[in-house]
């Protein structure tokens, strides 16, 4: 190599030589060998990684279907009845002339309103449902009933 530096100091010419010493070769890793397992570690463990992030998704995705089916069955054993039970007193007490018209409209609307979050809720439950059915597919000779309802057997 010959650099040209500057005024103040004088030309450069230097001499490179590399000999390659074929020193304990038996112990030495080719080095496109160990290049093509490190790209096959590195892809081990990005499968590893997104196996993992699927399946913590996926067993939050059971969770919030087994929240939403008990929330879905205390709305209908719970709170629907007692929206009924609530229009029901509200009318009788209208006819009574203890209630006006405006107490047994608010008393209906919050029975519907009800009726509806519970709708809403049933509908968000056969959502994720279709969604873990699809990422689980069960075999055809397996009903879909028994896995439906194998919480409550717990």
């Amino acid at each position: 190599m010959y650099s040209q530096r500057g005024p103040a100091y004088s030309n450069m010419i230097s001499v490179a030589l590399s000999v390659p010493l074929q020193w304990d070769r038996t112990n030495r890793q080719d080095r496109d060998l160990a290049s093509k397992l490190a790209l096959l570690d590195q892809a081990r463990a990005e499968r590893e990684d997104m196996l993992r992030a699927h399946t913590a998704e996926v067993r939050a995705m059971i969770a919030e279907w087994e929240n939403d089916r008990e929330r879905s069955a205390r709305n209908e054993h719970e709170l629907l009845p007692l929206a009924a039970e609530r229009t029901q007193a509200t009318l009788a007490a209208y006819r009574g002339a203890k209630a006006s018209l405006t107490d047994v409209l608010v008393s209906r609307r919050s029975e519907i309103d009800v009726r509806l979050q519970t709708l809403q809720l049933h509908m968000d439950t056969a959502r994720l449902w279709a969604q873990l059915n699809f990422l689980i597919p069960l075999d055809d000779t397996m009903d879909h009933s028994i896995v439906y309802h194998s919480k409550d057997a717990q």
